[in-house]
């Protein structure tokens, strides 16, 4: 988490007194790499998008963006008793497609909001006395959410962004690349 901070800290310094132009439009491509906000572990999320529509619904300005998540979330947790040591190790993994409506309200802040659907597989796996007895459950199946966010703009191609709701993770914040 400490090295996120500093590179967008770093991409900051040096990007500042650029002009962001389009924000977002048909044909801008953003690639996104962040973590998520959790207690165990660190949930890593990568995504892409491209801009396919612009005046959606009518609206000057709404821009119809489409493109693709990975989600991976795992942590391990240890413990021991006098039978011994043993541990859980708990994995998540989630590949999706998004659709999201963007919006720029003020100067360099893309706003947007929209939904993602895809497939979740989760497992859970038993280290310890008796492992082979131990079943290591997996789960899996088709998951739908929405998702809010906003995207602030070094420069015309590296921004930050914090994005709320669906994902592996509930709140997510990383940096952009715009190409």
């Amino acid at each position: 988490m400490r090295k996120l901070a500093l590179i967008v800290a770093a991409v900051a310094c040096f990007s500042l007194g650029s002009s962001a132009q389009g924000m977002f439009e048909k044909g801008t491509q953003l690639f996104k790499l962040g973590v998520g906000v959790n207690g165990n572990g660190t949930p890593l999320d990568v995504s892409y998008e491209k801009g396919v529509k612009e005046g959606l619904f009518g609206v000057d300005g709404l821009v119809l963006g489409l493109g693709g998540n990975v989600g991976y979330y795992g942590y391990k947790e240890n413990f021991s008793n006098l039978a011994g040591s043993y541990s859980w190790k708990y994995t998540d993994l989630i590949i999706a497609v998004k659709g999201l409506a963007h919006y720029k309200l003020v100067e360099k802040l893309d706003t947007y909001g929209g939904v993602m659907l895809g497939y979740n597989v989760a497992s859970v796996k038993y280290d310890g006395p008796n492992a082979g007895s131990m079943p290591s459950p997996s789960v899996g199946g088709v998951v739908f959410g929405g998702i809010v966010g906003a995207r602030y703009e070094f420069n015309q191609s590296f921004g930050a962004y914090a994005e709320a709701g669906f994902g592996i993770s509930n709140l997510s914040i990383g940096i952009a690349y715009k190409f």
